[in-house]
């Protein structure tokens, strides 16, 4: 057997996740139209750290038991309609407190997608930014695993 740590999922704060009216109007018009996504959600979720803070990745996938189910505000900060919701593992949504979602068009470059920016990248920048109990997630007991 070996041991885990998981973030504790119920300790964690909300994330305040804001949608740009693009982002808002691709994710409606994706949901509404790509069938291959019935039961699916839109995950946020961080891929990397490297100096200047977190690297995120955003995709469609399934609901794991852990997710927190984020709601959509809009760019006025106002909830936008309750089956638009947003997946985030405890992980990501300690880190991810407060979000802008904006849908970036850049046919030129061949570039489109959904981007992502931590309005509180700034405190997660450098080398030793753990060294503040604040910024270390909290954790479930230490799991045994098969």
């Amino acid at each position: 057997m070996s041991q885990t740590t998981v973030v504790d999922r119920n300790s964690v704060t909300m994330p305040k996740l804001m949608f740009s009216p693009m982002a808002l109007s691709q994710l409606q018009l994706i949901v509404e139209n790509d069938f291959t996504l019935k039961g699916k959600y839109l995950r946020v979720l961080i891929s990397g750290k490297g100096c200047d803070g977190f690297t995120y990745s955003v995709g469609f996938t399934d609901w794991q038991e852990e997710d927190l189910k984020v709601p959509v505000l809009d760019s006025d900060g106002d909830k936008v309609e309750e089956s638009i919701l947003v997946l985030m593992d405890p992980f990501t949504a300690f880190y991810l407190q407060e979000v802008a979602v904006d849908y970036l068009q850049d046919f030129a470059n061949n570039n489109e997608g959904f981007t992502v920016t931590n309005l509180n990248q700034k405190e997660f920048a450098g080398k030793f930014w753990r060294q503040e109990a604040g910024k270390v997630p909290p954790l479930k007991e230490n799991l045994n695993l098969p």
